[in-house]
């Protein structure tokens, strides 16, 4: 795998940065000079990487698919069967807890860029790309025999997305009914009935 450029490597440190000040301060009066401060950096350092406040936002959502893409789509990958595969995306893509700061940071970050998804493409396409990889696992399953799906394998896929989205919101958000063991059971268990498989347990 390539090595990160410097400026890409340096930029990420300046959005782990971010992150733990949104947590501190909120989304809602975040600004960049909140992370130069930080950073004991000028204002002006830090638009070297980013332009405005919204690009710095806007790069946070991205982050999703490093996160939510990249690593399950690889882990995935290796695994020998269609129900692990199809259960390691639920796993991961759920946050870890409620004090999952970069998942909850992240989220922030596409709802602030994304209430306009007609005119923010890149925000629009975070969702669908991970609805793609829950698919191609669904389809590839459902080819080899091993699943029997009762609707299309993208309608199954989207209902998994909103479920992890909408369940990963209750749990970053301190909803004390749900926790992430209930997240996955939720998820695995809608999983089955759409697939006609068993899942195996992962916590």
């Amino acid at each position: 795998m390539a090595r990160k450029s410097t400026r890409i490597q340096r930029a990420d440190e300046i959005l782990d940065v971010a992150i733990h000040v949104i947590e501190d301060k909120g989304m809602d009066t975040f600004h960049l000079r909140d992370v130069a401060k930080e950073m004991r950096l000028t204002e002006n350092a830090i638009r070297y990487y980013f332009k405005s406040t919204p690009d710095m936002i806007q790069a946070l959502a991205a982050r999703s698919d490093p996160r939510f893409l990249e690593e399950r789509s690889e882990i995935s990958r290796d695994l020998d069967t269609h129900e692990e595969k199809l259960a390691t995306l639920i796993s991961l893509g759920v946050p870890r807890g409620s004090e999952d700061t970069e998942w909850r940071v992240i989220w922030s970050a596409v709802l602030t860029a994304g209430f306009q998804l007609d005119k923010q493409q890149s925000i629009q396409g975070i969702f669908h790309r991970q609805v793609d990889l829950y698919k191609q696992v669904l389809q590839a399953g459902a080819d080899s025999g091993a699943f029997k799906l009762t609707h299309e394998a993208h309608d199954i896929a989207i209902t998994l997305m909103s479920l992890e989205d909408n369940l990963g919101y209750r749990i970053v958000a301190h909803d004390p009914q749900i926790a992430r063991s209930d997240a996955i059971r939720i998820m695995r268990q809608y999983a089955e009935l759409a697939t006609g498989s068993t899942l195996p347990i992962l916590d």
